[in-house]
């Protein structure tokens, strides 16, 4: 018979120096292996490049980025996709004094991109955006209110862009920048306020060059103006404006317009992406502008509200023409009254504060606006056609 000693001895071996057996020794613990972190990873949030992101902070806004001290390169490599492409585009467009707004913004949907300057530019709204397009100042008023004010009555938003600089053939002048003045004071009395304004350039995506105005105290409303020339009443042109018409521009005998303020040039193509970058870039609820065909009524409209219908219409394609609604001009004088008591008092109180700054219209108090010929009558109606048929 083996010794006990030798029988423990060949069991200890048999299951292993970890097994707690009487008699087994305890073995002595493997040092555990050193483990070295792995160095700090950059941030990545975006698909810009070193050489693209070097060229924005060193040579487009190197002095936006100098005074904001920090590590640029870093600051930019931490944007999500969407801030991102926003900075390329600002810097692209030598609009570096805006990059700042957008590198202290807070992130955004990673599902929306980036399309238009006017989503950094401009405060979300909390509520829907109507967008509204118009070939003359007082357009807006008077075919496309009370929608406007409703708009503006439930929170919504307000973005209204003027094609023309509404100049009835006089050019850059006194008129024209008057009744641009009579417009913010239409929307001061709808929005119930008559704080200052602030006027700014501003470059689209589209290449359009456009004025932004926006009250300092109100981020419901934005006006855009393009001041293209007025193409006159009837078909009538301007020798002292060259003869340039939205009409023209759509026939294609005019390849462009030239703006009035700045002689920028400004071709078909550049109108329908623009109207499409706002409508997309505010993500539009609704959308207002001139019908684009002749009524049934036979009374001719003015030719730059149906052009400015044309161009509206060909922007929006199948798309988004869910959103729009037509609003019928100078022929709604031949329909049924449907603007009357407390909407009718706001529409007057809006148009009046803008004929004030209007010579040509010599009314100045709703009284006296009603009673003008026709635009007494065209006050009194809002025709809205959608452009797609509900169902």
């Amino acid at each position: 018979m083996a010794h006990p000693r030798r029988w423990t001895a060949v069991l200890c071996a048999l299951v292993g120096a970890t097994a707690v057996i009487a008699g087994c020794s305890s073995p002595a613990s493997a040092p555990e292996p050193s483990i070295t972190p792995p160095p700090p990873q950059p941030v990545v949030a975006n698909d810009l490049t070193d050489e693209e992101i070097s060229a924005i902070v060193s040579e487009q806004c190197g002095p936006v980025f100098a005074a904001r001290g920090g590590d640029p390169v870093a600051e930019v490599r931490a944007l999500d996709q969407f801030r991102a492409d926003a900075v390329v585009f600002l810097a692209s467009s030598a609009q570096c004094d805006d990059i700042p707004t957008v590198l202290d913004g807070e992130s955004g949907d990673p599902a929306v991109p980036f399309v238009s300057p006017v989503q950094v530019l401009d405060p979300p709204c909390p509520g829907d955006t109507l967008v509204s397009f118009w070939a003359h100042y007082d357009d807006d008023l008077i075919f496309g209110n009370p929608e406007l004010d409703r708009a503006l009555q439930a929170g919504d938003c307000v973005r209204t862009f003027f094609f023309t600089y509404s100049d009835a053939g006089e050019g850059e002048s006194t008129y024209a920048s008057e009744r641009e003045a009579g417009i913010r004071a239409a929307y001061d009395v709808m929005r119930g306020s008559s704080g200052p304004w602030t006027d700014r350039t501003i470059q689209l995506a589209s290449g359009a060059v456009l004025t932004m105005s926006r009250p300092v105290d109100d981020d419901r409303i934005t006006l855009f103006f393009l001041r293209l020339p007025d193409g006159g009443l009837a078909g009538a042109t301007f020798e002292y404006t060259g003869e340039q018409t939205l009409t023209k521009l759509n026939s294609g005998e005019l390849l462009s317009l030239r703006t009035l303020d700045t002689g920028r040039s400004v071709s078909r193509a550049t109108l329908e992406k623009t109207v499409r970058e706002l409508i997309e870039g505010y993500d539009a609820a609704t959308v207002l502008t001139h019908q684009p065909t002749p009524s049934d009524s036979g009374t001719p409209d003015h030719p730059d509200h149906r052009a400015v219908g044309e161009i509206v219409s060909a922007a929006v394609a199948q798309d988004l023409a869910d959103r729009v609604r037509y609003a019928l001009g100078y022929p709604s004088d031949a329909q049924p009254v449907n603007v009357g008591d407390a909407e009718l008092a706001r529409k007057l109180a809006a148009f009046s504060a803008y004929a004030s700054h209007d010579p040509v219209l010599k009314c100045s108090d709703p009284t006296s606006c009603l009673r003008r010929v026709h635009f007494g009558d065209w006050l009194q109606r809002q025709y809205l056609t959608p452009a797609v048929p509900t169902p």
